[in-house]
């Protein structure tokens, strides 16, 4: 599998708290969108990424993406933040 494409979409609420910091939207292999990756900072002030998740009945999140393999989940989240380590 390939990434195609990562587009990098700014998300800044002006609020202090708050620890999003953008959207992306991956292709893979110029068939598959992925839209709804959300980048985060933590309180140290590192990124990581978050997959689309929904909370369910039971009040825990569940991913809508799942990425079996260990290699490609690492580069698609390491493609995501160069993309967006770039735009900023």
């Amino acid at each position: 599998m390939e990434i195609s494409e990562v587009k990098i979409y700014p998300f800044d609420i002006g609020q202090k708290d708050s620890n999003l910091r953008a959207y992306a939207e991956v292709t893979i292999d110029d068939s598959l969108i992925i839209r709804g990756i959300r980048i985060l900072e933590n309180k140290k002030g590192g990124l990581f990424v978050g997959f689309p998740s929904r909370k369910g009945k039971d009040n825990e999140y569940r991913d809508y993406i799942v990425i079996k393999s260990a290699k490609f989940n690492h580069q698609l989240r390491e493609a995501v933040l160069t993309a967006y380590r770039e735009f900023s």
